[in-house]
């Protein structure tokens, strides 16, 4: 009788492994598939930030000819940042369109006409709006990755993670 009652333990013990070995799996998946939806809302705002920043290039080229080679730089160089994407490669996206936003203003500056472009302010405006959005995106990405990496430095939550290859994510440093 005493084997039995073991037996009917060591089941119970391992029954309630598994529930809650099953139950950190799903909150841990959770908390990747949160980082990867902000993720992908980033890389939507670098997308539509790329579009208007490229309209005004594309404004700008009868003013100085070297906007015709930046526009085709940012074309070749414009990533597309998605769900699996890591923060290195938003980052490095979000600084290709920062240094072309710069070389923007100074053309504004050297030709105050190119502001009297038709389209110029809508472009203008819509760039750094989706600029800002990236920001919010970028804030909402870090802190939910500062919830995964917590929930998974938690002991019990750790011996789990790492059993179910769960690994801490990279925060996303932007300018």
């Amino acid at each position: 009788m005493k084997c039995m009652e073991i037996g009917i333990i060591v089941a119970l013990l391992a029954i309630l492994l598994a529930v809650w070995l099953i139950s950190v799996q799903r909150r841990l998946v959770v908390l990747d598939e949160n980082i990867k939806n902000a993720m992908s809302q980033i890389g939507v705002q670098l997308s539509s930030w790329y579009d208007a920043t490229l309209a005004l290039l594309e404004l700008t080229e009868a003013y100085d000819a070297a906007m015709g080679e930046k526009a085709d730089r940012l074309r070749a160089e414009r990533g597309m940042v998605t769900a699996e994407s890591d923060p290195a490669q938003a980052a490095g996206q979000e600084q290709l369109l920062s240094e072309i936003r710069q070389v923007l203003q100074a053309i504004a500056e050297q030709y105050p006409k190119v502001q009297e472009e038709p389209g110029y302010r809508k472009y203008l405006n819509a760039a750094e709006s989706y600029e800002k959005m990236l920001h919010t995106s970028g804030l909402i990405y870090n802190d939910t990755v500062s919830k995964y990496n917590g929930t998974i430095r938690l002991f019990s939550v750790n011996v789990a993670a790492r059993l179910l290859h769960f690994h801490k994510k990279a925060y996303l440093e932007m300018g």
